[in-house]
């Protein structure tokens, strides 16, 4: 069934993005890295990971609603929202950041991280990297993708130094800004759930306002998808009408030694927080539960 991308916000939602959370910084690798934290110290963890050109407060209708009985924390990577942007991205730099978020935050005792799709691709690597921390994950919708079409996205036929000269592009006003934020891909979806997320993408500073993102971040990244670590307990979540498709789903457990878990919205667009998110929560908490190998 359609979803009404007109519907009033549910009370469920303006009870959670209203939910004050704690905030905090970290540097990493000579950058300061901005992260949230919600729930109980000490108890068991969730890690969230934002996509590309996202930030944090993707997480905030989600987030406090597995704090009851969970320290949840979500992290800006560098590059976006509130962290400092870098020279150049890669995905170790960027599991790194996770890895560190994590110790820093108190959320290792049981951990879950959940990353939507860039940041499944930096779970992923992060699980890799970081076995004895990483080892139960979530990937959401991530997609199996070759630099040159990041390379295509970013620079619109710019040359690289051109783009990385203009990562910052100022606007006018936050209303002339905010009319020129879209989805990408483009899908319908809740519109109050799009427009919080539109308005914690915008700051101002002198020279006007600008996104929340480097426009550089995907120019130098590795052609080669991170895939899971062999012994990660690993849940796929595909959007049917997103950017995963069910062979992208199938690479990427492929090479699994354990029992993976491949899940399937049919009718959800790639930013699957924003059409079906209590549906998206209820396998957080399913993976959650699900036991490590």
């Amino acid at each position: 069934m359609p979803i009404d991308e007109a519907a009033p916000a549910p009370q469920w939602f303006t009870d959670a993005v209203g939910t004050p959370a704690q905030e905090h910084c970290l540097e990493v690798d000579g950058a300061r890295i901005v992260y949230r934290t919600w729930g109980p110290e000490g108890a068991p963890g969730v890690l969230l990971v934002h996509g590309g050109a996202a930030h944090s407060g993707w997480w905030d209708h989600l987030a406090p609603q597995l704090a009851g009985d969970r320290r949840v924390a979500a992290l800006d990577l560098s590059g976006h929202g509130d962290s400092d942007w870098r020279d150049s991205y890669s995905f170790d730099g960027w599991a790194a950041e996770v890895h560190a978020v994590a110790l820093a935050a108190g959320v290792t005792d049981q951990l879950l991280v959940v990353g939507h799709s860039l940041g499944g691709l930096i779970t992923a690597k992060a699980s890799t990297l970081f076995p004895d921390v990483i080892d139960n994950i979530l990937i959401i919708d991530s997609e199996i993708f070759h630099p040159d079409q990041i390379r295509a996205a970013q620079t619109g036929g710019q040359s690289v130094p051109e783009i990385r000269s203009t990562g910052r592009r100022f606007y006018p006003s936050r209303d002339d800004l905010l009319a020129r934020y879209r989805l990408v891909p483009d899908h319908p979806c809740y519109t109050y759930a799009k427009d919080y997320v539109a308005a914690g993408s915008v700051v101002e500073e002198s020279e006007g306002w600008r996104w929340k993102f480097d426009r550089t971040f995907g120019i130098d990244l590795d052609h080669r998808a991170p895939m899971p670590d062999p012994d990660a307990t690993v849940t796929v979540i595909r959007s049917g009408k997103g950017r995963m498709t069910a062979f992208m789903a199938g690479e990427i457990v492929s090479g699994l030694r354990t029992i993976s878990r491949i899940v399937t919205f049919p009718e959800a667009g790639h930013h699957v927080m924003l059409d079906y998110p209590l549906e998206l929560l209820a396998e957080i908490r399913r993976a959650i539960a699900r036991p490590n190998p």
